[in-house]
């Protein structure tokens, strides 16, 4: 569930809704449907309500295309995009753009915003067509049609602002990368203009709060405050980021995978691993194999997929991901390949194969265990 909800296949895409936007729906409709209710006391409340869902369900639909299109130019640039997880705006993770080159960085970053941008100005100008007609139905069109336009246009604006998780932070990060030729100190440039941009926003959002006593304004405020609270965090994510991929260069699979392996019989009922996996007896994904063949991996994912009270009548062949759909890596692929497949994967573990031999599994507490063994030598704190 990190990664969302599969909803769609686009293009050979797996498109993955993030479950906030049960929310973000929730609230662009109530605040659309009431504002018209507000605004135009006669008209129909249904049809008010019925604008709102309508909008925020195409605002849902030009997110996805905002996000496709960094996908795309992804693609376009060499890279390979089998999954995108669409979020309100900008990514969780630091490192989803494995670009060779900042030019490539920058296109994949700039796509997104500038789709939005042209998604919002086709979308208001049909709405004053609509509305210039005269037809009645039409003019309830060009309603959702301009509320969706003015929110791809604040969403291209917003998202181009120079701090991370948003685009305009990668663009940053791609300058300065280009400048450098060092895409970790790209990386510590667009941290230290993220966290210039939120203590400005902090400090917006404390003078509205101080200077106007109106409660609309107020909320604006502490709005405008937890935006910036949250740019000063992500950059010291960025931070910590540079760290990590500092500790991480040069390391190969073989040194961060776990080696001792326990592995489990595919006949084996749920009840008789579960809860030495979940409480981190054992290891956190496990290898399924029949004499010496691998057969698929099990973890905590599976493990929650299945209420406990059937675990007794659930046999792991039932719930393993079979090795055929299995990114397999190698002790000597690099570990930041490694960590890249095990990230897109949304698993708990994947098998380290050297041929058809399994000689570990390479997991997120792996690789934390290796990368603080790395950092103690060097005396760094993680």
């Amino acid at each position: 569930m990190s990664g969302g909800i599969a909803i769609a296949r686009i293009l050979g895409i797996e498109i993955r809704l993030h479950l906030s936007w049960i929310f973000i729906i929730a609230i662009i409709t109530a605040t659309v449907g009431g504002g018209l209710t507000s605004l135009q006391p006669s008209a129909d409340a249904t049809l008010s309500w019925a604008i709102g869902i309508v909008a925020s369900i195409l605002f849902l639909l030009t997110v996805v295309a905002h996000e496709l299109a960094h996908a795309l130019m992804a693609r376009r640039v060499g890279l390979t995009v089998e999954s995108i997880s669409v979020h309100f705006i900008g990514s969780p993770a630091v490192v989803d753009v494995r670009a060779e080159k900042p030019g490539d960085e920058a296109a994949i970053a700039v796509a997104g915003p500038l789709t939005s941008l042209v998604l919002g100005v086709l979308a208001v100008g049909l709405a004053l067509l609509c509305v210039a007609s005269g037809v009645e139905a039409l003019g309830v069109l060009g309603e959702v049609l301009v509320i969706v336009g003015a929110l791809d246009l604040v969403l291209a604006g917003v998202s181009i602002v120079p701090a991370f998780p948003l685009d305009g932070g990668r663009v940053i990060r791609a300058f300065g990368w280009a400048r450098t030729g060092d895409p970790r100190r790209g990386a510590t440039l667009a941290a230290k203009v993220g966290r210039i941009v939120g203590w400005l926003l902090v400090a917006a959002g404390l003078a509205v709060i101080l200077t106007d006593q109106n409660l609309d304004r107020t909320l604006d405020g502490v709005m405008l405050g937890l935006i910036g609270w949250f740019l000063t965090a992500s950059a010291r994510s960025v931070d910590r980021w540079v760290v990590l991929d500092g500790l991480i260069a040069g390391v190969r699979v073989g040194e961060a995978m776990e080696a001792e392996l326990d592995t489990i019989a595919p006949g084996l009922t749920l009840d008789t691993f579960g809860p030495q996996v979940m409480d981190g007896t054992l290891g956190p994904a496990l290898p399924v194999v029949l004499g010496e063949e691998l057969l698929g991996m099990v973890g905590a994912v599976q493990l929650r997929g299945v209420p406990k009270r059937d675990w007794p009548m659930t046999r792991t062949s039932e719930v393993m991901v079979l090795k055929s759909d299995l990114p397999a890596v190698g002790p000597e692929d690099s570990l930041t390949d490694g960590l890249e497949r095990l990230r897109e994967s949304h698993l708990d573990g994947l098998p380290v194969l050297d041929g058809a031999d399994l000689r570990g599994v390479l997991t997120r507490r792996s690789i934390a265990v290796a990368l603080r063994a790395r950092a103690d030598i060097r005396g760094l704190s993680l």
